[in-house]
């Protein structure tokens, strides 16, 4: 018996399971990622709104650009860290095995996983616009962001 047969992680219907169940456990990271985003952005509109909106230095478009701009790397470098340490150990790579698109798959799942951080991204920041402080703007994202995952969409 090896190692890997107590986490089923062959095409088994409990390895498939197992691995859906973590497709799940993955997108339950959006809570982290706003309370990491909404407070920086918070910080960054105040400023904006005191310094530059009165001095009309740049405009309320450019500024909403370059906070999504600025987290592109950020969410990149996430996107790799999570690709590395979820994809293979769960072994969503074996599914692809038997019809010989591994290379494929695996990029398409990077690719997914890129966009979901960058929509984590740009969803928190799009919430934190119009709320007064980073704890309310938490809380409502979560909510708003369970309500699309209850109805898948």
């Amino acid at each position: 018996m090896n190692g890997l047969s107590f986490w089923h992680s062959e095409n088994s219907l409990q390895g498939i399971q197992n691995q859906l169940f973590s497709v799940y456990l993955l997108s339950m990271l959006f809570s982290n990622a706003v309370q990491l985003i909404m407070p920086r952005f918070v910080d960054n509109r105040t400023l904006y709104e005191i310094r530059e909106r009165p001095s009309k230095t740049y405009s309320w478009q450019v500024f909403i650009l370059s906070n999504v701009i600025a987290e592109i790397p950020a969410q990149t470098v996430m996107a790799i860290l999570l690709f590395a340490t979820w994809y293979y150990p769960v072994g969503m790579y074996r599914n692809a095995i038997a019809t010989a698109e591994l290379n494929g798959r695996g990029g398409l799942m990077f690719l997914l996983l890129w966009s979901y951080t960058l929509f984590c991204s740009t969803f928190t920041q799009m919430v934190a616009t119009i709320m007064p402080d980073p704890a309310t703007g938490v809380n409502i994202a979560s909510l708003l962001y369970n309500l699309s995952q209850i109805f898948c969409g």
